[in-house]
């Protein structure tokens, strides 16, 4: 009998981990991880705009990406190799305008008053989405 209960209580608990797991998207960890990090994403910004040098202390891809509308962008999530890849992260655009994936210029086309989608060579594309005053959510498919 206490295997038997033993072997219930496990069962339970790989399907609550499972369930956790399949729960805990690209999207939902990349925006946990904008709100946990916060005062360091705001630092890097306020840096970068005081010596003119993108930096970055947080420990996840940083990039700066230059044109009409620069931005700061950070990937938090990657997944695929290169032919079939996906990208999930969020930008600070420094002038408040949604852009593309790495500031590439493809044309924003409105999903609503807040998201955005693109569509650029090839099966490339993706969404955008305010998160807050100057900060995006994105994700690329390339």
């Amino acid at each position: 009998m206490k295997h038997k209960k033993a072997a219930v209580l496990l069962l339970l608990f790989v399907c609550v981990l499972i369930a956790v797991r399949v729960a805990d998207t690209p999207e939902k960890r990349t925006i946990r991880y904008f709100h946990n990090h916060r005062a360091a994403l705001e630092d890097d910004i306020s840096n970068t705009i005081e010596t003119g040098r993108a930096a970055s202390k947080l420990n996840t891809t940083f990039n700066y990406w230059d044109g009409e509308h620069p931005i700061v962008e950070y990937i938090v999530v990657s997944r695929g190799i290169v032919s079939a890849s996906r990208y999930y992260g969020f930008f600070y655009s420094f002038d408040n305008e949604p852009v593309s994936f790495q500031n590439s210029e493809e044309p924003l086309t409105p999903i609503s008053e807040q998201e955005w989608e693109w569509s650029g060579e090839g099966d490339n594309h993706g969404i955008v989405r305010r998160l807050d005053a100057n900060w995006f959510y994105f994700e690329a498919a390339l």
